[in-house]
């Protein structure tokens, strides 16, 4: 008797069993431990996550390089304001800078500074007269005046624009010559003519120091165009 219910009641759970898996077919995720949507859900959120992160390195590269790419430069000739006037007298200003003098390095155009002045904070360019005025008493004055600017610690360079250039045709119809620009990197530029001492050169030097530098606020012709 109570073989037969035994008998019976496993032949029963073997026709549940048999039901169950025939409802359970492959892929279906019946027997599954896990749940798959939140596992989607956790490995959207983890390429979500890396790809904000390389966003974010782009953007902090990009802004580094241009960062970079953004440095002071001599002020173009439409920045020269009208030239400072005759007079002054040449003082001997006293500095332990050494006496070495500078050889003035022939230039053709203005635009050449910002490759052969790299290193140099302020130059001081002379233009020669058209009928052949020396230059050598000009070196002297400008030697000086660079030794004592050099005492406070800048680099100063000596330069001669070629009458041949088209920038000194531009120049020589703003200022009397032979005459001296005095420009400062990445501030602008101040002429002087006339009688050129040390002094009148030394206060050129601060005048284009003063001068805006190429950032917003600058004026027009500041810096040269790209």
């Amino acid at each position: 008797m109570n073989t037969s219910n035994e008998d019976r009641k496993q032949t029963d759970n073997m026709e549940l069993l048999k039901q169950q898996a025939s409802a359970c077919g492959p892929g279906c995720g019946c027997n599954a431990t896990g749940t798959p949507g939140k596992t989607r859900w956790v490995i959207g959120v983890i390429v979500l996550v890396a790809a904000g992160v390389l966003v974010a390195r782009d953007i902090i590269k990009s802004d580094g390089a241009s960062a970079q790419t953004t440095t002071p430069a001599f002020a173009s000739l439409a920045a020269l304001p009208t030239p400072t006037g005759d007079g002054g007298s040449a003082t001997n200003a006293a500095t332990t800078a050494p006496t070495t003098e500078k050889r003035m390095e022939p230039i053709g155009a203005l635009a050449e500074l910002n490759a052969v002045a790299v290193k140099l904070d302020a130059v001081f360019v002379f233009l020669p007269g058209k009928d052949g005025t020396s230059s050598n008493s000009a070196a002297s004055t400008m030697n000086k005046a660079a030794r004592t600017i050099e005492a406070q610690g800048k680099k100063v360079g000596l330069f001669t624009l070629l009458p041949s250039s088209h920038d000194y045709d531009q120049i020589e119809g703003k200022m009397s010559l032979p005459g001296v620009l005095a420009m400062v990197k990445g501030h602008g530029m101040s002429a002087v003519s006339g009688d050129i001492t040390e002094t009148k050169l030394v206060q050129g030097y601060l005048a284009a120091s003063s001068a805006g530098g190429c950032g917003a606020s600058a004026g027009a012709g500041c810096c040269p165009k790209k």
